[in-house]
């Protein structure tokens, strides 16, 4: 893997790490792979992370900020924000592999790490608020859409196409607007 000398170690590091992570699975990766993949000697790994479990978590606030700042870019389209989450799924569907959602990927690869279920539940509650934003502060359609969106991601792993995300948008527009 080529990585460019302008990132320093720990960025050559998470973007390493970050793409390892998502493609092979987290207990899959080892440190010695992002290590080499990413041409930093060890002790320099870990003067930048104490620990695997550290990097995760670092590689889910980078997503969760990613996230955050793409959907506060979003234009604000009257009655129809609450499809942005689903828009972006597409798009991140559209742009080419796709291994499901880094989030519960990680959760279900270190369920017993109350660090990256912290940050699982920071992108959830980021979500679930946009959600309820959307829908003038209605909690119980807001925790419906976040349901059908969950769905969306699962069935996506399962089979990658747009149309899964389309339909995850009209269950969106019947929850929301009572329509088909």
């Amino acid at each position: 893997m080529e990585m460019s000398s302008r990132l320093s170690p720990r960025e050559r590091i998470l973007k390493t790490a970050a793409e390892l992570f998502y493609k092979r699975g987290i207990n899959n990766t080892g440190i010695d792979r992002i290590i080499a993949d990413a041409g930093v000697a060890k002790a320099s790994m870990y003067n930048h992370f104490v620990s695997k479990e550290e990097i995760v978590v670092t590689y889910l606030k980078t997503i969760r900020k990613g996230f955050t700042d793409a959907l506060a870019k979003a234009p604000a389209k009257k009655g129809s924000n609450f499809h942005v989450p689903f828009q972006m799924l597409k798009v991140t569907l559209a742009n080419g592999e796709f291994y499901g959602c880094p989030f519960s990927n990680a959760l279900v690869e270190m369920p017993d790490s109350s660090s990256v279920k912290q940050e699982v539940a920071a992108y959830r509650e980021t979500i679930l608020h946009y959600f309820e934003s959307s829908v003038n502060g209605d909690k119980t359609k807001a925790a419906m859409l976040m349901v059908v969106y969950d769905g969306a991601f699962l069935n996506c792993k399962l089979s990658p196409n747009g149309n899964t995300v389309n339909n995850a948008m009209k269950i969106a527009d019947l929850i929301v607007k009572g329509r088909k």
